[in-house]
């Protein structure tokens, strides 16, 4: 049996590693030998050095983001939600013939029901601090006692048909009841084309986007053509006579388009107005952010975005969808804000199903209000009402402002005091609308067909294709792997079959070693005193007797059962 020193020469002498076989070369000078030692050294050196440097911009690359299409089809992305807002929450005429009418032969009180539906229609984020004035010098009453405040302005809204004249999808008309569902948002009851977050009754048309699968699922509907004429098509009345008397504002609409998972945000609303005698065309151009897998590897605070598989809202205003859920992160931070410091929910929100959704939801990290257990009266008055303005007013700037990072630089303690404690990332991957409104002579249309008073709206893709972009690690696994293999073939010319050979010939070692081992300790103690005795004294020559006896030992006894 070879043994380890032996087995070591040939596996040096026949390696593919760059100068290993002149170290041990049996014509090469001992000098010759320690400058390829020295040399292999050095080498082995670079590349753990430049190894380990490869390994932490690995494992702290940053993030990139390049262009994957430049013509990716818009029929693989979600045609937007359009969202509808009446800027007068309550028809007049409706409030008259329903509440006010009551109470002809009590003035006093007419008019104290009248001044609280007027400040109701004005109770909507972010008109809050305009109400306190109103209220203190015009007489109003604190509550409702017939009805909650949530069915009371249900009632009193536009329906569809008093809102709508016509509605057109791709060219095509139809009834508007058949397409629009009832919105929740912060403005209050809206009315929203292709949206997931909207209302969903049980009579719902079968064109009533988006599409609800048996499993549950809801489609939204997509196109595939961009310009005039191919998207959607509104016309809608005025309702320039259903505003109360002394209500001066702009009489027209708040236009949304927001994604259809997301719940729509009313600071990105346009306003068109009745008065102008114009037709508003809104274009949307649409920019499609993908994620690579390379990104799981980094947690959520390094790469600084969130996967929806991972983080999603469950209530049922704020969806578990994919969805770019920063805004809706927000509007849910303001819902619990206002509870938390009001005590009450605003009229336009689910308040039964939130509530109870928050108290069971403590483990979602986006808002501290969630590690507050929210416990209420579902029965009881919790719906923000005219009592509640007071305190809506003196929150307004908490409403409007969420925390800066402290890392951050130019955030004076003096500039934003009052804040939401809010944490809301952005998600990885998502679909992005940037919108454009122009408005033009509403000349075009047949006065024969419709009122002089209406308003006509038209939301289509600007251009045929969209942009998608991929955001990856810009030092993926691949490019770390490419730099091992480069590193080690540049300096010792090793490469993975090398590596695993080694690995082979350390272990054939340790075998060898072991079984020397265990084939000493049979030896009796005399025949390992005597090995070690040659081993000190290098005595290879066992052919020969020893003249030099080791102390104790009787020298024929052992050579005969040596045997050398």
């Amino acid at each position: 049996m070879k043994s380890v020193k032996t087995f070591w020469s040939e596996y040096c002498e026949k390696s593919s590693l760059h100068g290993l076989r002149y170290v041990v070369h049996k014509e090469a000078t001992p000098w010759e030998r320690l400058l390829w030692a020295v040399l292999m050294a050095v080498a082995s050196v670079t590349i753990l050095v430049h190894l380990y440097a490869s390994w932490k911009t690995f494992s702290y690359s940053s993030i990139q983001i390049v262009v994957d299409d430049p013509r990716f089809p818009l029929s693989k992305i979600d045609f937007p939600a359009v969202t509808i807002c009446s800027i007068n929450k309550i028809l007049y005429l409706k409030a008259k013939r329903l509440v006010l009418s009551k109470y002809e032969n009590e003035p006093e009180l007419k008019k104290k029901y009248e001044n609280s539906l007027y400040t109701m229609e004005f109770l909507q984020y972010p008109y809050y601090k305009e109400l306190p004035s109103f209220v203190e010098s015009n007489p109003v009453l604190t509550n409702f006692s017939l009805e909650t405040i949530s069915d009371l302005m249900l009632k009193l809204m536009p329906t569809v048909d008093e809102m709508f004249d016509s509605c057109y999808w791709r060219g095509t008309g139809f009834n508007c009841s058949e397409i629009l569902r009832l919105q929740r948002t912060e403005e209050g009851f809206c009315y929203s084309f292709n949206s997931k977050t909207s209302e969903r009754m049980a009579n719902d048309s079968e064109f009533n986007p988006p599409i609800a699968k048996p499993n549950g699922k809801l489609i939204p509907l997509k196109n595939n053509v961009a310009g005039k004429m191919t998207g959607l098509e509104l016309i809608m009345k005025s309702l320039i006579t259903e505003y109360f008397p002394n209500d001066k504002r702009s009489k027209g609409y708040n236009i949304m388009i927001h994604t259809p998972e997301d719940f729509p945000d009313i600071a990105s609303s346009y306003k068109v107005y009745s008065e102008l005698n114009q037709s508003s065309r809104i274009s949307v151009s649409v920019s499609h952010i993908r994620a690579d897998e390379s990104l799981h590897r980094l947690d959520e605070k390094e790469r600084k975005c969130f996967f929806y598989e991972t983080r999603t809202t469950t209530t049922k205003n704020f969806p578990s969808s994919r969805s770019n859920a920063e805004d809706n992160c927000y509007s849910e931070c303001r819902l619990k804000s206002t509870y938390k410091m009001c005590n009450c929910t605003p009229y336009y929100f689910d308040m039964k199903v939130m509530i109870l959704k928050w108290s069971a939801n403590k483990k979602l990290k986006r808002c501290d209000w969630t590690k507050h257990s929210i416990s209420v009266d579902i029965e009881g008055k919790q719906q923000c009402g005219i009592e509640h303005i007071q305190c809506l007013s003196k929150i307004k700037v908490l409403q409007h402002n969420a925390r800066a990072s402290d890392e951050e630089f130019g955030f004076l303690k003096w500039n934003v005091q009052d804040f939401m404690n809010c944490s809301c990332p952005h998600p990885c991957s998502f679909v992005g609308y940037t919108t454009e409104i122009r408005n033009y002579a509403k000349d075009f249309l047949a006065y024969t067909k419709f009122p002089h008073a209406y308003t006509h709206i038209e939301v289509h893709y600007k251009e045929r294709f969209a942009i998608s972009y991929l955001r990856s690690m810009k030092y993926t696994t691949q490019d770390l792997l490419v730099t091992f293999g480069g590193m080690a073939s540049l300096f010792l010319g090793c490469s993975l079959v090398s590596v695993v050979e080694l690995i082979y010939v350390i272990y054939k070692s340790l075998i060898m070693l072991k079984h020397k081992y265990t084939k000493v300790q049979t030896l009796s103690k005399h025949e390992q005193q005597l090995i070690l005795y040659r081993r000190q004294r290098k005595t290879y020559h066992f052919c020969k007797p020893l003249y030099i006896k080791p102390p104790g030992i009787t020298l024929p006894e052992v050579c005969e059962k040596v045997k050398y």
